[in-house]
């Protein structure tokens, strides 16, 4: 989970490695094809799997697939947001670059094309996008279903970027939407959860293609907090890795430059094999936490690194985990955050993982996280070998007392009344929901559940 150089160089090597999947056949694999999330905590033998290998073929899989049908992407979320009984698709083979506009600086990508893919093919016409999570194996449909989002208080999650969507409903049809074209339909399909239609393609407003410099300072936790306090609104990008029992903190600030590239770090360990020995260390001896925090802190030293935008916003997570996290108004971001570092600390809670603290701006879609409101987003991660509910259980109560939504690819256990209150455009999504899937066709029992529908 740590932010390092080394991380930056592997995930390259993982994406120049990932062309395989364009193999995949454009035909359904049989019954009993086990599906299951990166972490492991959702999984799923569905009636079938297709992977269609063009719009035709996607259409054709609509109006056919036995239902419930939900589309996976790079199996990212934690939520279950995509198991069903009935069929699963994938759109690994809809990929690529479908077209772009040099003045406008705007780009069409397939639904199923992987951000980390996306960024390389922006950058070789010039173009980045405007900001990036910092994992990017995400398929683009998939992220912006969920309002996957970087940092950054003056920049938007991926869906706020979105400028134009193209989608199979459920009745086989083909939409192209917009602000100037069904504004009702792109508002919500923009974080539309995979409820009202597979995402065939998106076009980004993008930015020139530019460098980042990034800044990594390890600190105490309270000086970690006054740090991005004041410097939120200073720095493109802020964000704070906090170990709730080490005390200690990681500030991560990224910013535009025209400085030359540094040059590649020789890495004298693993850093990810030193990560899930710490993870193990502290799941078969909890009491060992905060030392064990304490140890690899001390194993991060301070850096700084230039690049390639898409280069620099990534790193790999290779140890598993699970996570929750929820965005609460961004002025209570840092008392939320401490209020949650305090209660792991009173109850004693057996965590290894660092807390993720990011700065991300209001946008107008109708159901992402930062819908009219601009948000501090709080992640907290468990061990994949521990379990997530002693953690889970204490920090949520925190996240909603500040009025925090929860990321829809991430556990928390809200249902439709409580998710009507945090959200102003909830009854208007459901109405577009209604209109464009009538039958619930996409709505496993999950999706249902969050609406306040029938299983």
């Amino acid at each position: 989970m740590t932010p390092t150089r080394m991380s930056r160089r592997n995930l390259l090597k993982a994406v120049t490695a990932g062309g395989a999947l364009a193999a995949l056949p454009a035909t359904a694999f049989g019954q009993g094809a086990a599906w299951q999330n990166w972490s492991g905590n959702q999984k799923v033998t569905p009636a079938v799997v297709f992977y269609p290998g063009s719009e035709a073929e996607l259409v054709k899989v609509v109006k056919t697939a036995k239902g419930p049908i939900r589309a996976f992407g790079g199996g990212h979320s934690f939520s279950p947001v995509v198991p069903t009984p009935g069929s699963l698709v994938s759109l690994e083979q809809m990929t690529g670059l479908i077209g772009h506009d040099r003045g406008r600086l705007q780009a069409t990508l397939g639904g199923g094309t992987r951000i980390a893919i996306a960024g390389e093919l922006l950058a070789g016409i010039g173009q980045n996008l405007e900001n990036e999570p910092d994992i990017n194996m995400q398929s683009l449909a998939g992220a912006i279903s969920t309002a996957t989002h970087g940092t950054g208080t003056r920049l938007k999650c991926l869906s706020g970027y979105v400028t134009q969507l193209k989608l199979v409903l459920a009745d086989g049809s083909v939409v192209t939407c917009s602000k100037d074209r069904d504004a009702e339909l792109f508002d919500a399909a923009r974080v539309g959860i995979g409820s009202l239609g597979i995402i065939s393609e998106i076009t980004f407003q993008n930015r020139a293609a530019y460098k980042l410099a990034e800044t990594t300072t390890v600190m105490d936790f309270d000086a970690a907090c006054e740090v991005i306090e004041a410097r939120r609104d200073l720095d493109r990008h802020i964000e704070i890795f906090a170990f709730a029992h080490g005390g200690k903190a990681m500030v991560m600030q990224m910013n535009i430059t025209d400085e030359p590239d540094t040059p590649p770090v020789e890495e004298t360990f693993d850093e990810n094999t030193l990560l899930e020995l710490a993870a193990d260390t502290v799941y078969h001896a909890p009491f060992t936490k905060g030392m064990v925090q304490k140890l690899v802190g001390a194993f991060v030293s301070d850096s700084r690194r230039v690049g390639p935008a898409h280069r620099v916003f990534p790193n790999v997570r290779s140890v598993q985990f699970n996570e929750m996290e929820y965005t609460v108004p961004a002025e209570q971001g840092i008392a939320c955050l401490r209020e949650v570092v305090q209660v792991i600390r009173e109850r004693d809670i057996g965590v290894f993982f660092p807390i993720e603290f990011r700065y991300v701006a209001a946008d107008d879609t109708t159901l992402g996280m930062f819908s009219q409101r601009a948000g501090a987003s709080i992640s907290v991660h468990q061990y994949h070998r521990q379990d997530y509910r002693e953690l889970f259980d204490a920090v949520e109560p925190v996240f909603r007392k500040y009025q925090g939504r929860p990321h829809w690819g991430k556990l928390h256990t809200l249902d439709a009344k409580a998710l009507r209150a945090l959200y102003p455009r909830w009854d208007e999504f459901l109405a577009v929901r209604r209109r464009v899937d009538p039958a619930g066709r996409f709505l496993n029992a999950h999706m249902r559940t969050l609406f306040g529908l029938p299983a």
